[in-house]
């Protein structure tokens, strides 16, 4: 969205393909250019619970696997919304008498 709310498209110079792919695509690029610039490889990869970018860069070293960790505010919303929902399906344990 643009200024006053209306859809415009936007055209990234460095990215071409769909938005659902350009976190992983970035990511990817992120990890690769470490080890060709700086001789460094990540070891830990901090996301926000979105598996598409993390399964991108999880064996980019090879046998050298990056580990995920997760934030816990998103950690806390996921098991909140899924709690809401259960809570909302299933009958009560309570009874009458």
């Amino acid at each position: 969205m643009c200024e006053m709310n209306i859809k415009c498209d936007h055209e990234c110079s460095n990215y071409k393909g769909s938005c659902g792919n350009m976190e992983s695509v970035g990511a990817f690029r992120i990890f690769e250019r470490s080890v060709m610039k700086r001789e460094l490889q990540y070891t830990e990869y901090y996301g926000d619970g979105d598996s598409k970018a993390f399964l991108k860069v999880k064996d980019i070293y090879g046998e050298d696997t990056v580990t995920k960790l997760e934030c816990i505010g998103h950690v806390q919303k996921r098991v909140g919304s899924r709690l809401r929902n259960f809570f909302s399906k299933t009958k009560g344990l309570g009874g009458k008498g």
